[in-house]
């Protein structure tokens, strides 16, 4: 909301004054996250991001020095904010709630149109919410499983960013009823949330699957096939949405994960409008959109096959030494999923109270290393033996170990 309104109140000029510096940001901050206090930092952008929104309608001619200002700071604060949504017990339902709840009170904005002297206010009051919410710490951590989707991430957020923009105008033009558009985003942002826990990449071959109609719908432009094409565009927008901010919040380097993965997000329409503002509508995007769509999907699925398949045959040939704590964590929670409870479903401290119990560590012992309460750890462990369907620790093990081998001889303490 608050970076639309930045872009709506100032029109095309406002571009470069925001968006670039808030794509280079979110890739800066997330490489160098772990080098500063990120905690202290992120709350300061947070604060500073929340005072200058306020006054923005205020600043006059120095608009736009705030705007590069904005671009920075909202950058800090959108990763701060990922790190607090990893915190949930369901981080990717509450970011779909969170993707939701913002696109409704955007709609409810733009149709009362309120004076700017009052909607900026009020969005600086909103942007208060993050900053009593408790910063659980991250910690740095490998990114193959990520950066294999980088590159698609791009890609498609290039496309459908540029060709959105281009439709905009014929949908206005023939719209059934405006607004309608609305629904098909949010009904794919739950619906793809409630996938993402089956299996993770659902909401991406759906996603793509509706760019693919989308753009196929504009190959000839009347009344029906601009709906069409809106409403595809709009699906496929949620459910791409909701399993990038899913694949973002997974593990506990929510900074880099965050700061890259978004700004491969937002570099796509950064690279996409300058073309649109020179050719209002590039022949390209109707006749290769989804060609490249298309043939993106199948040679990231028979890369994303051919990674797995190497992984499992690692696995399978390692010796009995023990497992890197990374490649641990990943056996634990592929058990967990094949189990019907996937990562997801386990709040930060559940799952580092797993981790440590499926180790072989005391209760004592857990208490100890994450400065908790003994009643605490037990209170934990009897919310993850619901979840995985057991009463007991030493039930747990068994089942887990059942499963997929995964047993507190091991994992050994170091």
């Amino acid at each position: 909301m608050q970076g639309y309104f930045f872009l709506r109140l100032n029109g095309p000029q406002s571009f470069p004054w925001f968006l670039l510096p808030h794509t280079l940001g979110l890739f800066l901050f997330g490489l160098l996250g772990y080098r500063i206090n990120f905690s202290r930092v992120s709350l300061t952008a947070g604060i500073i991001t929340t005072l200058v929104t306020a006054i923005y309608p205020f600043l006059g001619p120095l608009q736009n020095i705030f705007l590069l200002l904005l671009g920075l700071t909202s950058a800090l604060l959108a990763i701060r904010i990922g790190c607090l949504l990893r915190s949930c017990s369901h981080p990717v339902m509450a970011a779909a709630r969170g993707l939701a709840l913002g696109n409704i009170f955007l709609a409810l904005f733009l149709w009362i149109d309120p004076p700017q002297k009052i909607l900026f206010p009020f969005l600086g009051l909103l942007l208060l919410a993050q900053i009593p919410a408790p910063f659980h710490p991250q910690q740095k951590e490998p990114l193959r499983d990520l950066l294999a989707y980088l590159p698609f991430i791009f890609i498609f957020y290039l496309l459908i960013g540029t060709f959105y923009v281009c439709l905009m105008p014929f949908y206005v033009r023939f719209s059934y009823f405006q607004g309608l558009e609305l629904f098909f985003y949010l009904g794919a942002v739950l619906l793809a949330a409630l996938l993402f826990h089956q299996k993770r990449d659902y909401p991406l071959a759906i996603g793509v699957g509706m760019g693919v109609f989308a753009v196929a719908f504009l190959h000839d432009f009347n009344r029906l096939t601009s709906n069409l094409a809106m409403y595809a565009v709009q699906a496929a927008a949620g459910f791409m949405d909701i399993f990038c901010l899913g694949l973002f919040l997974q593990g506990r380097d929510v900074i880099r994960r965050f700061g890259l993965g978004a700004g491969c997000m937002l570099a796509g329409p950064t690279v996409g409008l300058p073309l649109l503002y020179a050719q209002r509508w590039p022949l390209f995007m109707c006749t290769g959109g989804n060609l490249v769509l298309g043939i993106g999907l199948i040679l990231f699925y028979f890369v994303q096959s051919t990674l797995s398949r190497k992984s499992s045959e690692s696995i399978s040939s390692a010796p009995d030494s023990p497992s890197p704590p990374e490649e641990q964590e990943t056996h634990l929670a592929e058990v967990c999923r094949s189990l019907g409870a996937p990562r997801e479903i386990f709040s930060y401290r559940e799952w580092e109270i797993l981790k440590l119990a499926v180790s072989g560590k005391a209760i004592r012992e857990i208490a100890s290393l994450l400065h908790l309460s003994e009643s605490s750890v037990k209170t934990y462990l009897q919310r993850i033996y619901r979840k995985l369907g057991v009463s007991s620790k030493a039930e747990l093990l068994r089942k887990l170990a059942r499963a997929g081998g995964v047993a507190p001889e091991d994992h050994p303490s170091p």
